[in-house]
Parts: C-alpha cells; sequence; structure tokens
C-alpha cells in the first residue's frame, strides 16, 4: 500500500469518527434544587443519554445543590451549570424568590451562552423546564432558543395530580381558577367586599370552580371520587431550611397558578408515571395536551434487589428478623408530623404491639419536631431501632425482612417502594400531592396501601367520600386506627396488599423495558 493510500485512508477513518461523533440533539434541563426533583431528572437524563448517542446534555440548577449526592448523574455528554450564590440558604431572611431570581439570571445568562454559533455542541433543539421556577423566564427562553425549539415540562409527579392542572373546574380540575376568581370579583353581592388577591387566594385553596370547600365531588378519571377537602391538605405549615422561611400555603397557593399557566405555555408534558399505576389517568391528561408517560423515574440502584446496607447497626437489626416482618417509617427530606400526640401514639402502638420498625429521621426538618425522650422511649424499649443519620433508604427497601414503608406519600419514596413490590401506610402531611397520592393507592380497584384517616386535619377533618367511620382526631381514636392498620398489615388484607403491590412491581419493571423505554426514544431524538 502507498503512503498516499495509508493518508487518504486515514483521512477517511477520520472523518468517519466526526460523523459518528456528531451531536445532533441538545437538550438544557432547568432543574429545581430539591432532592425529588434531581434524583427523577438524573434518571431520565441517563435513559435518554443511553439510547441516543447523538444527545448531549446541559444540566442547569442552583448553586447550593450538592451533586456529589447523586452517585448516579452521567459522566458524558453531560454538563453540569450551577448558577447563584452557593451559601444562600445560609443568609437571613433568604426566600424562596430569592432561589428562583438567581437560578432565572443564571438559566437564561446560559440559555444566550450555548446558543451562539460555533460552539462544539448544537444550538439547543429542546428546553426541559421543571414546573418550579422557570414560567417568569419562558417568553425569553422561548427568543433565545428559537421556533424550532421544543419546550415540554417534566413533571415529577403523579398523573393524578398533573390533571388537576389541566382540567377545568367542571371536570375535576381547577384551570380555570382566573375565571372562577374575575366571576366572584365581578359581581358585588359574590365579591363581598373582597380584594380580587383575596379571592384568588381563596379559589386556588378551593379548587372547585367555588370560593370556598362546600363539599363538591371531584372526579378525576383512573381515581375513586373524593370531596374537594379531600384533595390537598396537611398538617405541616411552614418550614425553614437554615433561615429560608416557607409558608407552605402561599407556596402551594402560588405554584398553583404558575403551574397551570406552564402547562398551558409548553408543548407538552413529561410525566414520570407509569401506564400500569395511572393509565386511566394519563390518557384522560391527552385531551388537554401532549403527555409523554416516562414510567417510573428512579435511579438504577432502586430497581435492584441487593442493594448493600452499609450502616452495620440497620443491616444486623434486619437481619434478625423474618421476611416481611419490618416497618420503615420515613418522611422525606422535608415533613415530619407535627402533632407530638399523633407520632407519639404511633411509636407507643408500635411498642406494644411488638411490631419491629425502623425511624428514619434524616430529614432536615425531623429533629425540630421529634424530642429526646422520644427517641429514648424507642432505643430503651428494644423493639424498633432510630437511624438519626442519612440512610441509603433504597438499600433498606430492598433487604427481605422489610415488609412496610409508612410514610408522607412523597412521590418518589413511594415508587422506591413499590418497585420493591412494598406496601405503603400514607400519612399525608404536606399540602400539594401527599393527599392525592396516598388515596390514589389505597383507593384502586387493587389497593396498594393502607391509608390513615384519624390524623386529618382542618377543612379535612370531615366525612371521607369512600365513606368509613367520621375523623375524629382525638388522641384516643388516633392509636386505635394506628392498631388497627398495623395488624391488618400482618393479616388477610395485608397479604392481598402484599400481592398487589408485588404484582404492580413485576408491571413496572416490564413497563421500564418495553412501553416506557419507547417513549424516551422519542423524547431523547427531540
Amino acid at each position: 500500500m502507498t503512503s498516499e493510500a495509508s493518508i487518504q485512508i486515514s483521512f477517511i477513518s477520520i472523518m468517519i469518527i466526526r460523523v459518528i461523533m456528531t451531536y445532533q440533539q441538545h437538550h438544557v434541563w432547568h432543574v429545581w434544587p430539591a432532592w425529588g426533583h434531581v434524583t427523577s431528572t438524573v434518571s431520565l437524563i441517563n435513559e435518554m443519554l443511553e439510547v441516543n448517542p447523538s444527545l448531549v446534555v446541559t444540566f442547569v440548577s442552583h448553586a447550593f445543590l450538592d451533586l456529589s449526592q447523586y452517585a448516579d448523574a452521567p459522566r458524558e455528554r453531560f454538563h453540569v451549570v450551577l448558577v447563584g450564590e452557593p451559601n444562600l440558604l445560609n443568609n437571613k431572611g433568604v426566600t424562596v424568590e430569592d432561589i428562583t431570581n438567581q437560578l432565572s439570571k443564571g438559566w437564561l445568562d446560559t440559555l444566550q451562552q450555548i446558543s451562539k454559533p460555533g460552539r462544539e455542541w448544537p444550538r439547543p433543539t429542546a428546553l426541559m423546564l421543571d414546573h418550579i421556577g422557570s414560567l417568569d423566564t419562558l417568553p425569553q427562553a422561548r427568543r433565545i432558543s428559537g421556533t424550532d425549539c421544543k419546550i415540554l415540562l417534566y413533571w415529577a409527579g403523579s398523573a393524578a395530580r398533573l390533571f388537576s392542572y389541566l382540567a377545568p373546574s367542571s371536570e375535576g380540575g381547577f384551570s380555570d381558577w382566573e375565571t372562577i376568581a374575575n366571576k366572584y370579583f365581578s359581581d358585588k353581592a359574590l365579591r363581598k367586599g373582597r380584594s380580587l388577591d383575596e379571592i384568588v387566594e381563596q379559589v386556588c385553596v378551593a379548587k372547585n370552580g367555588h370560593d370556598a370547600f362546600n363539599g363538591t365531588v371531584i372526579s378525576i378519571p383512573g381515581c375513586k371520587e373524593i370531596y374537594d377537602y379531600e384533595r390537598e391538605f396537611g398538617e405541616f405549615g411552614m418550614i425553614r431550611t437554615g433561615e429560608l422561611l416557607i409558608l407552605w400555603v402561599e407556596v402551594v397557593s402560588s405554584l398553583l397558578r404558575e403551574t397551570v399557566t406552564l402547562v398551558q405555555a409548553t408543548d407538552g408534558i413529561i410525566c414520570a408515571s407509569s401506564m400500569a399505576l395511572e393509565g386511566e389517568t394519563l390518557t384522560a391528561c391527552n385531551k388537554y395536551t401532549t403527555v409523554y408517560p416516562v414510567g417510573v423515574q428512579i435511579g438504577p440502584k432502586n430497581w435492584s434487589r441487593d442493594g448493600l446496607i452499609e450502616d452495620e447497626r440497620i443491616r444486623s437489626y434486619l437481619d434478625r428478623h423474618g421476611k416481611d416482618e419490618v416497618l420503615v417509617i420515613s418522611f422525606g427530606s422535608m415533613v415530619f408530623p407535627t402533632n407530638r400526640a399523633n407520632f407519639q401514639a404511633l411509636i407507643s402502638t408500635l411498642n406494644e404491639m411488638k411490631y419491629p420498625f425502623i425511624l428514619i429521621i434524616g430529614g432536615m426538618h425531623a429533629k425540630k419536631f421529634i424530642d429526646a425522650s422520644d427517641i429514648r422511649n424507642i432505643q430503651s424499649n428494644g423493639v424498633g431501632l432510630v437511624c438519626d443519620t442519612w440512610v441509603d433508604q433504597q438499600a433498606v427497601l430492598q433487604h427481605p425482612s422489610v415488609g412496610v414503608l409508612l410514610a408522607h406519600g412523597g412521590w418518589n419514596s413511594m415508587m422506591e417502594s413499590f418497585v420493591q413490590g412494598i406496601p405503603l401506610v400514607g400519612w399525608p402531611l404536606a399540602p400539594g400531592d401527599n393527599a392525592i397520592n396516598v388515596a390514589l393507592a389505597a383507593t384502586r380497584d387493587r389497593p396498594i396501601a393502607f391509608e390513615i384517616m384519624q390524623i386529618r386535619t382542618g377543612s379535612a377533618k370531615a366525612k371521607a367520600r369512600r365513606g368509613g367511620p367520621d375523623i375524629i382526631g382525638s388522641k384516643e381514636i388516633v392509636r386505635q386506627e394506628f392498631e388497627e392498620i398495623l395488624r391488618k398489615t400482618k393479616e388477610a388484607e395485608g397479604k392481598r396488599i402484599r400481592e398487589n403491590t408485588q404484582n404492580l412491581a413485576a408491571e413496572l419493571r416490564t413497563e421500564k423495558r418495553e412501553a416506557a423505554r419507547q417513549v424516551i426514544t422519542t423524547l431523547a431524538f427531540i
């Protein structure tokens, strides 16, 4: 072979490599810096990068996010841009608005930079927006990215909750909140001396086409009927993170209004739910916009069945117990029961029943609401185990001794449990999606959860649409309900619910490999 031929072959090889390595799709993600949002987003990005070698991803979030906590984050074709002040949460008087403003500025600056010609990666072909904090920048983002760039909303929660933002009040949703508020404000008799802001707040709390709860029956496709006051409730009214003070009611009301606008302004919604779990609801959502059901989005380790528990105390405790014997109590990273009497009733009932349990209190607010005497009581009794540091919950849930998870109804925690075939005992705590998520799981034709009812507060302390005893909420009644539910988890009803959950787990795994994978592949090539 001549040297000229060798050079020509080498040149062709280089050109082939360049063609192969040319990136065609560039997704830019706006990510709210919260655990559930990040873990779900990272999971989906991993799958998209896997199915499309020509895809590159830019991930934009706030600088106080410690991405090193997310071991599953991609290592290639994945560019992280963290914006704002890394120590923002340590500042006095910091608000959610401060976080949003810094993230928004960094988001737009990043879009400007990566949209310039001559860069290694192509211009953005899709913007993936978190439903928190992305609305105000949407017009500018659309102008920067251009008309050919798709703009999709990422919904890391249940389709049942999503449906409420899409449908009008006549169909079980509250997307027409502005029309309802204007109706009350424009009529002097209905206005009753209130400002428009006051009416908006009340309409957004009621979410039933009126300005107050009135027992309206809410019908969401795929879910059992509930009364308006059952859809959203919780005892966790206010939280503080460092110097960040959040009033849940105000945040939820504001997010509601913003999210309704956002879902109407984007080109479609990526929903991290499953057809196996919410098929009818997801189909109903498609009536209002294009919905991409990408299946349950949790990290790869969550799908494993043999997670390694590094904490020797936890591993030893679980190893001492038989299959499905142990209850895991975990209220996530943001909430914890604020009613100490109810919490003490739970612990004392578990102790008296000799029901093995692990209480995880590693969340940022848990230690503010649990007394040292409660911890000493658990430790001295010898029935349960307290873990007051960070715990690899996914590995704990994979231990064969774990039979039930008692949690608040956060979507990620529920999915981590369900993919392992572990049923839920739901104790809704935070206004938002907790109540509807727990109701979805507990009232489906083949239930996969028990719901604690007597802990309901405020307007939800009333008759449930599904029937059952009146919500009294006294310490003794709460205690009786705990005992009844815990007993049922060990009896025939609990076994049926566990079997339902295990069947669902198999369906979720099949969907992940097949139908959801097809949807993800479609998205990866946008």
